[in-house]
């Protein structure tokens, strides 16, 4: 079956949907001021919304339908696509699931697979997908001109749409300010009995300790994670909980992707709980992506494209750092309540790198006893 996928290996390519011309440099959080003509934005930072939802349908003979399998079916993100069906015509099929699952069920379909586009919440998963055949490879000066090279696949086969940073969170009612500054200090013995963890279960998790594996190698990777282990951390279920226990005043550090203290902190601006940026004298905060790509066999492949470009369009982009998540395209700030956190200086997951030790970080995540 892989050989068949294979032989239909092709480039498909989509006219310009919204073009935004941008820059992005080092590994810092870059964002820019002005709209993609050039104009000022409003006084709260945000683009000019009044065409907010307009697609440009020129130039695209639209397929009557799409069907997506969206990993980021819990993110709020219909209305995004509901624009684009409103704007296009083309009637979106929304098939809910996590990373893996999404995954897996793409490999277990193969070619007789119904979807056309994998939006997924985690890089390491479209890695997977791409490398087993199971994305195509697009090119698109559109998507090329709203996405930075660093957060995309050079053969175009995954896209991102957002990036998010895993990063410590901590009571600001028990904790000093300062007093955590690194992923290492979760294993601090003055923190025993004082941290939580999501479970190892977690995708996001998983791409992390792949990531540090990669990048730091095996054996540090471990003693890094018995260190955190060895204060016992409370394990949960989801970085909401996690939040929710540390406000209850059960947990004071914890390890969360930063758009969900975002949401909290824009419901409550009072919420005790801050982030504690990691390694900012060094590679920074540890950052993945969620991303969108084409599905192989695709009989809609021009329009699902067409849809990858609306989703990185300003526009679209700002729906989503609504929500706390940081643009894939740089020329959208984040929310105005996080505006200072673009600053950050960030450590993007080695993709190609982390991909393949996805299995071996689950492994060691066993080992050490993170459950």
């Amino acid at each position: 079956m892989l050989t068949s996928l294979i032989r239909r290996r092709w480039a498909v390519t989509a006219a310009a949907a919204l073009v935004a011309v941008v820059a992005v440099g080092g590994a810092v959080l870059a964002f820019g001021t002005g709209g993609t003509d050039g104009s000022s934005r409003g006084s709260g930072g945000s683009p000019d919304t009044g065409a907010a939802r307009e697609v440009n349908t020129a130039g695209i003979e639209y397929a009557d339908s799409l069907v997506i399998y969206n990993g980021r079916s819990h993110y709020g993100d219909e209305q995004v696509f509901r624009d684009f069906e409103e704007a296009t015509g083309v009637d979106i099929e929304l098939r809910g699931g996590t990373a893996p699952e999404l995954y897996e069920r793409l490999r277990r379909e193969g070619e007789d697979t119904p979807a056309d586009l994998l939006v997924t919440t985690d890089l390491a998963n479209l890695w997977q997908a791409e490398e087993t055949g199971l994305l195509q490879p697009v090119t698109s000066e559109t998507l090329r001109t709203q996405v930075p090279e660093r957060l995309h696949d050079d053969q175009g086969a995954w896209w991102a749409v957002t990036t998010r940073l895993r990063i410590p969170v901590v009571s600001t009612e028990r904790v000093p300010a300062g007093a955590v500054t690194s992923y290492a200090d979760l294993g601090d013995p003055r923190l025993a009995d004082r941290t939580c963890l999501r479970t190892s279960n977690s995708e996001y998790n998983q791409s992390m300790v792949a990531d540090m594996i990669a990048k730091r190698g095996r054996e540090a990777t471990e003693a890094l994670l018995r260190s955190w282990m060895a204060n016992d951390p409370e394990i949960l279920g989801s970085d909401g909980e996690m939040l929710a226990v540390m406000a209850a005043g059960d947990c004071d550090v914890g390890l969360s992707n930063h758009y969900y203290l975002a949401r909290a902190l824009d419901e409550d601006p009072g919420f005790p709980v801050a982030p504690a940026w990691p390694n900012q004298d060094g590679a920074g905060a540890h950052a993945n992506v969620s991303g969108v790509g084409v599905v192989r066999g695709s009989d809609a492949a021009p329009t699902a494209v067409a849809l990858m470009e609306w989703l990185t369009s300003p526009p679209a982009q700002q729906q989503v750092v609504s929500r706390g998540e940081f643009a894939a395209n740089p020329q959208v700030p984040p929310a105005p309540h996080i505006r200072d956190w673009a600053d950050v200086t960030i450590d993007p997951i080695a993709v190609e790198e982390a991909g393949p030790l996805l299995d071996e970080a689950v492994a060691l995540m066993l080992e050490v006893g993170w459950r």
